[in-house]
């Protein structure tokens, strides 16, 4: 199980990336915009194919990078 914390401290944002395993499909719960190379970096090192991304719930205090990650 592949389990990463990640944390913007600008906003105090908490983004999560899971997978089963290197090599498998993952989720990321709450990415931050300004964040999205460091994601992008992780799931690169870790060969993780990226199925999901989620937002839990409305964020006023940053930007989401739901469609960054969808672009990328």
């Amino acid at each position: 199980m592949i389990f990463r914390q990640f944390f913007e401290p600008i906003s105090s944002t908490y983004t999560y990336l899971m997978a089963s395993g290197v090599g498998r499909e993952a989720v990321i719960i709450d990415p931050v915009k300004e964040q999205t190379q460091q994601y992008l970096a992780a799931i690169n090192a870790l060969d993780l194919k990226l199925v999901r991304a989620i937002d839990t719930h409305t964020h006023a205090d940053h930007i989401t990078a739901l469609g960054d990650l969808r672009d990328a």
